[in-house]
């Protein structure tokens, strides 16, 4: 396998691999990897063993070439497999644990149902049912454990593996030893975390009350295995490291059962140490309402994570103007390449196509979360907190608004979607002259898009102040120009938003090249 990947690669992650295995050495602690599995190979490896392809894994309305796995019901492949893991442990044996996904973003297994392409595969292993496909790969990992002289733990994500029921419950019979999928009477897994899934990119704010309750359900009296979740989606930024050491030091307490009662009686005596008695109770009361503004969201906005709205269609940054096909090169330059969709068309000019669908949302719905959330910070700045604590409030406030202006800007961005789809046709055909006719309003839509407009320049001007004052700290960014991608916001965002208000005010008026203004 090392021959079809660049040497410099292999180095890196072998340094930092075993980089992190002399920590875990120095603390008497053992390591868990986490993985895609069967991830795409190169096209150079199947030219080189053709036999080995396996399924077609992109997705075919969010990728420009075909990309293949290998199949694991091919012995070789086994092999492979079992020689990549015996390699890894013998050089890390304080790894005692693999985790891994599938039959999603690069990996895939052969003529599984949710494959995105559809169900496809050699032919020769058509005929194998889920469950026995999935034990040819967890059988491949465990002989490498025993070629390296260990035991190994694998687990299967029941959670973000797609698989349909049916998949699942064969796959449940097939497990191997010491191989876990869904809970059963012998094994119950837990996943906590903070909510940067949902926030990033920004950090440093997560609905601590859920925490609280999640954690409670721990129990030492029966095996449980619990995984700690704090990077975001892709893996391409983590949580803030001081929200991290706090959910941490939860957990820990936790599990010495060192606060009594329900978790709102637990969030209550945290609180007590983070502000004086007389402001606890109303830190606790703002804890409440984010927990309160997060059910909000989860029920009414289900689709809102930021990744794909203001990270991946580049809602953040990008000006919101009538007609988009008017943008210079020059004025799209800085937004428009990092646009999650194989069509530079509908990149351009459809706000609201996220990852090559139409993703829809309530903007009245975002503004109700914007007030709640407004609120909170409000509440939290307001609150004197004790010496060592503060930081991290402060954080969590400044992150609040980062967060609140960010979803504005996805409310702005679908209602001014919806009026460009009314008047699609006006506004992609010629430019023109309004009538001479004398009208006190115009087209009310004008005037309505003038109002989105409007917000949405504020709402920069709201952000960038609230980044200028600190807020920057509470967004993952890229470390340079070179690593930014569709997942990942450019290191210059304060830079990109005050191009973004220049190019929105160069072309303020283009609306009424094709809809009536007032004319009183």
């Amino acid at each position: 396998m090392a021959a079809f990947l660049p040497a410099d690669f292999i180095k890196k992650n072998r340094d930092l691999l075993l980089a992190k295995t002399r920590l875990l050495k120095e603390n008497g602690m053992q390591g868990a990897v986490f993985a895609n599995e069967p991830g795409y190979l190169s096209a150079a490896f199947f030219d080189a063993y053709p036999r080995f392809r396996g399924p077609r894994v992109d997705h075919p309305r969010r990728s420009t070439m075909a990309c293949f796995s290998p199949c694991l019901s091919e012995p070789g492949m086994q092999e492979i497999y079992s020689s990549m893991m015996a390699a890894m442990l013998t050089a890390a044996p304080e790894i005692k644990s693999y985790f891994f996904k599938t039959n999603d973003a690069g990996s895939g297994n052969c003529w599984t149902d949710w494959l995105y392409p559809g169900p496809n595969g050699p032919d020769h292993c058509k005929n194998e049912s889920t469950g026995q496909r999935m034990k040819n790969l967890f059988d491949a990992l465990q002989a490498g454990a025993a070629k390296a002289g260990t035991s190994l733990d694998v687990y299967l994500s029941h959670g973000s593996s797609n698989f349909t029921d049916a998949e699942k419950t064969d796959i449940a019979k097939h497990l191997p030893q010491n191989c876990y999928f869904e809970n059963r009477s012998d094994f119950e897994a837990l996943n906590i975390g903070s909510d940067i899934s949902s926030m990033y990119p920004v950090t440093g704010v997560t609905d601590v009350y859920s925490f609280l309750q999640k954690i409670s359900v721990i129990n030492r009296e029966r095996p449980q295995t619990i995984f700690i979740n704090f990077a975001s989606f892709y893996n391409r930024g983590n949580e803030d490291v001081q929200l991290e050491a706090l959910l941490l030091q939860m957990l820990a307490d936790r599990l010495a059962e060192k606060y009594n009662g329900s978790p709102k009686e637990q969030l209550q005596q945290y609180c007590e140490q983070w502000a004086p008695a007389h402001t606890a109770s109303k830190l606790a009361q703002a804890f409440e309402d984010l927990h309160r503004a997060f059910e909000y969201r989860n029920k009414n906005l289900r689709n809102l994570n930021l990744i794909n709205w203001s990270v991946a269609a580049r809602l953040a940054n990008r000006p919101l103007v009538a007609a988009p096909q008017r943008l210079s090169g020059s004025e799209e330059s800085y937004f428009l390449p990092y646009v999650f969709n194989v069509s530079v068309q509908e990149a351009r000019d459809d706000y609201i196509d996220i990852q090559g669908g139409r993703w829809e949302t309530n903007p009245d719905s975002i503004k109700t979360l914007v007030t709640m959330l407004n609120t909170i910070a409000g509440t939290m700045a307001d609150i004197s907190l004790i010496s060592g604590s503060g930081e991290l409030i402060q954080k969590m406030q400044r992150s609040l608004k980062v967060y609140s202006c960010l979803l504005r800007s996805i409310g702005n961005f679908a209602s001014a979607q919806k009026i460009r789809d009314a008047h699609a046709d006006r506004l992609s055909g010629t430019p023109g002259r309004p009538s001479k006719e004398p009208t006190w309003s115009g087209d009310k839509d004008l005037l309505q898009f003038n109002d989105i407009m409007r917000d949405e320049l504020d709402n920069t001007t709201e952000l960038l102040s609230v980044l200028q004052k600190g807020g920057l700290h509470s967004l993952i960014l890229a470390k340079d120009i070179k690593h930014e991608d569709c997942f990942l916001l450019g290191p210059d965002i304060i830079g990109q938003l005050k191009k973004k208000q220049k190019v929105m005010l160069a072309h303020w008026t283009d609306i009424e090249d094709y809809l009536t203004s007032p004319f009183k």
